[in-house]
């Protein structure tokens, strides 16, 4: 048998086509100070926004979600909900805001949440509720492209006797690259701002990109 000794570049390519696993290393997961770093924040949003002293770490709380699919689904938001890498806005002298949580980790962990938000769309979006008060309805909600993926489902609470909204919040889960992020925007007594999600959204993925590429 003859062996053929390849040297120069050749033997580069052979090198390279032989360990492909040399090419391109796994990028590695943020920290929670780079993560905090990475958050929306007010001068995002525009002047109308500041902090919101109110730390309140919950998307849909039970009665909201109502079923006990979409109330399983919400508690599977828990580790993010309780991440230290957490910002809350609200929209200065209205009862609107918005609240964002994000983590990072392993490309093959931070796949996983798709299953989540997968499931918070399918046991969620769909689900209404009608009392001598008030009636509900969850639906999924559109963003757009944004992140690797995304899936969202607003929530809207209404009076049952005229048209006058009680309460809305949008719950939205995006996954950029290593990181996974959680945006929850809310409103009561007809301060929901609709398009505050997909701002917030838009403003968020970049900014989480931004930090894995430094």
């Amino acid at each position: 048998m003859r062996f053929v000794i390849l040297g120069g570049s050749a033997a580069v390519l052979l090198l390279a086509s032989a360990t492909p696993a040399l090419a391109a290393a796994p990028d590695k997961p943020l920290t929670s100070a780079q993560l905090s770093e990475a958050l929306i924040t007010p001068e995002d949003l525009g002047d109308a926004y500041a902090p919101n002293p109110k730390h309140i770490r919950e998307a849909l709380d039970a009665e909201s979600a109502h079923t006990k699919k979409c109330v399983r689904a919400m508690r599977a938001l828990k580790p993010l909900l309780k991440s230290p890498a957490a910002v809350y806005l609200d929209k200065e002298g209205l009862p609107s805001g918005v609240k964002q949580f994000a983590i990072s980790g392993t490309s093959a962990k931070m796949a996983a949440w798709q299953t989540v938000g997968k499931a918070m769309v399918r046991d969620c979006a769909g689900t209404k509720t009608k009392t001598k008060r008030a009636k509900s309805a969850i639906t999924k909600l559109s963003i757009g492209t944004v992140g690797s993926w995304v899936y969202g489902i607003r929530y809207k609470e209404m009076m049952a006797t005229r048209d006058a909204e009680l309460q809305a919040a949008d719950v939205v889960l995006i996954r950029v690259k290593n990181a996974v992020t959680l945006l929850v925007s809310d409103g009561f007594f007809g301060a929901f701002e609709p398009g505050l999600s997909k701002r917030a959204a838009r403003l968020a993925a970049p900014k989480l990109l931004a930090a894995q590429s430094k």
